[in-house]
Order: structure tokens, then sequence, then C-alpha cells
């Protein structure tokens, strides 16, 4: 029996996304939240005179709201639709027909990464577009003309080039995160609620530590804790790793102050910790050929 080539993988793991309401489901979701946001800016009057008067501080703002739309819209989805299609194969047991037609272990869980990541890629572009034509229409609206866009500083396209940087860390979290929650479950419904759970328990987790070190009146180790939370140092990196501008998180930062060396190594040691996690049970599965 010819053994599945990886391409062949992924693409047999597209089909399984496309083929899922609950995907298009989302993303229509996804599109009435961008609406809802550009209403919402349309309607900000402050917005409007940064854009009449000041070009570059406009730009960044728009990244700041836009992005924290994106960050929370890609990151719901991939984490959904990631452990969902990873975790699907062993509580239907289609993992073992897989097994049998020769799809290595690796090679299966690579190619639902790699199809996650594609995903990931197509969703920033189209992003991209969609709301670049959109902030574009607006800013004529509000200016006249798009000719003043020429006075956004050459500081505000490297902020933009350090923004795609977090995007995509980010959306490459959530893809480990979601393929480690499944790979430890073993189970659709664990592999969800798990990943789905990671985030908001995270974010908590900095107010608990806060009140405890507050009750206890000792901030060692309570507000440490949190410099090494996952959560927290994805709401800040960007802000600290750009030179010229200091993008506000929309959720909690570390009681503590850090830099953005620490929260890079931060973020870089759990992802190794959710490789180990997905890649450790996919060679030593629970599951017998």
């Amino acid at each position: 029996m010819t053994r599945p080539s990886f391409i062949g993988s992924v693409r047999g793991e597209a089909i399984k996304v496309t083929r899922q309401l609950s995907f298009w489901l989302m993303l229509a979701g996804g599109l009435v939240l961008l609406g809802i946001t550009v209403v919402g800016i349309n309607t900000a009057g402050q917005i409007q005179d940064l854009a009449k008067g000041f070009p570059s501080d406009f730009a960044r703002q728009m990244m700041d709201l836009y992005g924290t739309v994106f960050q929370i819209g890609s990151g719901i989805l991939i984490l959904i639709v990631g452990s969902r299609l990873i975790a699907m194969e062993y509580s239907s047991g289609t993992i073992r027909i897989a097994y049998a037609r020769g799809v290595g272990r690796l090679q299966l869980l690579l190619s639902k990464m790699t199809l996650l990541a594609l995903m990931a890629v197509a969703l920033l572009a189209g992003y991209l577009l969609v709301v670049s034509g959109l902030v574009a229409a607006l800013y004529a609206s509000w200016t006249g003309n798009l000719l003043t866009f020429d006075k956004i500083g050459s500081d505000v396209w490297q902020d933009f080039q350090y923004w795609l940087l977090v995007q995509a860390m980010s959306m490459g979290i959530a893809i480990l995160l979601a393929a480690a929650a499944a790979g430890l479950g073993r189970s659709l419904a664990f592999a969800m609620a798990a990943s789905l759970a990671f985030f908001p328990i995270d974010n908590f987790l900095v107010g608990i530590m806060a009140l405890t070190a507050r009750a206890t009146k000792n901030q060692w180790p309570w507000t440490n804790i949190t410099e090494y939370l996952l959560g927290p140092n994805l709401n800040v990196v960007l802000g600290l790793i750009e030179p010229d501008h200091r993008a506000l998180g929309a959720f909690a930062p570390p009681l503590n102050k850090i830099d953005g060396t620490h929260a890079l190594v931060v973020i870089g040691v759990w992802a190794v910790v959710f490789i180990i996690i997905a890649v450790g049970r996919a060679v030593r599965p629970d599951v017998l050929e």
C-alpha cells in the first residue's frame, strides 16, 4: 500500500475544515465583529481629529484597535478549529484508521499544524486587505483625500513590522496550545475546553496574585509569578519591543515591570513546552495501532 504523502495529508485536513459549518459561521461572526468595530470607530470624534491633524498617530491608533480585534478573533478561531481538528481523530476513533493506512504519527500531527499555519497566514492576509480598505475609506471621508497619507513617518512602518511579528507569534502560540491540549486530553471536549479556558484563566490569575499580595502584604512571590504567565507577556510584548511607540495591551499585564527580551523568552519557553507535550503525546500515544 502506498504511504500517503505529506501534501496529500494536508489537503485531506483542509477538506475536513472546509466541510465544517462551524468554521464558516465563525468567519461570518468575525466579519460582524469587524463591522461593529468600524461603526464604533466612525463615531469616535477623537480618532477623526487624529486623522485630520496627526496621520502618524492615527495610523498607530488603527494598528492598536484593529490589532486587538484580530488577536482576539483569530485566537478564538484557531483554538476552536485547531483543537477540534486534532482531537476529533481520538474522539471518533478514526486515528486508528489513519495509522492503518500508513500515515505516520508525526506526519498526521504536522499536517494538521501545517494547515492551521496556512489558515493563519490566509486570515492575516485577508484581514489586512479588508482593514486597509476600510481604514483608507474612513480616512478619505474625514480628510477629503488620501494625499496626506504620505505624511506618515517611517517609524510607523517599522512599528507595523513589529505588529506583524506579534500577530504571527500570537497565532503560532494558539496553534501550539490547541495541539498540546488535544494531545494531553485525547478528547474533543477536553481539548476545546482547555484551550479556550487557558488565556482567560491566565489573565485572571494576575488579579488573584494582586489580591493575594495585598492580603499578605508581601509582593514576593505573588507578583513575580505574573512575570512568567503566557497571556500577560503576550499582552505587553508589542509595546515592549516597539522602539518609538508603546502599544497598550487590552488585557492584564504582569504586575512587575519587564522588558521585551524577558517577554520574548517567556513566550518562547511556553512554545517549547507546548511542542514537547504535543509531539510527545503523538509519538507515544495511548492509541495502539
